[in-house]
């Protein structure tokens, strides 16, 4: 006498393939997700990098409150570009994360 009737082993067998169901639908959507935000973020890879280096020949020019302002804004823009870096390698590591888990519903069918 098996621990499940076959009735409940049909039953485990379903939600076991939903599971995988959902886990691909998860994983193409973030791979969709991940493509994206990785073209934009190379897009303007290098503009806080450009934009400081502009503002290092432009502040001789300013006076010493606009150089104020200017430094500070080079420096927020600086940690919007480490975000957006970090976003990036997050939902890359969440991606990752979802296609091993993926993996291992399958491996659990069978």
């Amino acid at each position: 006498m098996g621990l499940f009737s076959k009735k409940e082993k049909k039953l485990l067998l379903g939600l076991g393939e939903k599971n995988v169901d959902l886990c691909k639908e998860a994983v193409k959507e973030l791979e969709e997700l991940y493509a994206d935000l990785k073209t934009a973020y190379e897009e303007i890879d290098n503009v806080a990098e450009e934009f400081v280096t502009f503002a290092t020949t432009v502040t001789q020019k300013l006076e010493k409150n606009e150089q104020a302002k200017l430094t500070t804004f080079a420096k927020k823009l600086g940690k919007a570009e480490k975000c957006a870096r970090d976003a990036v390698r997050d939902v890359h590591d969440v991606l990752r994360t979802q296609k091993k888990r993926l993996k291992e519903a399958q491996r659990e069918l069978i």
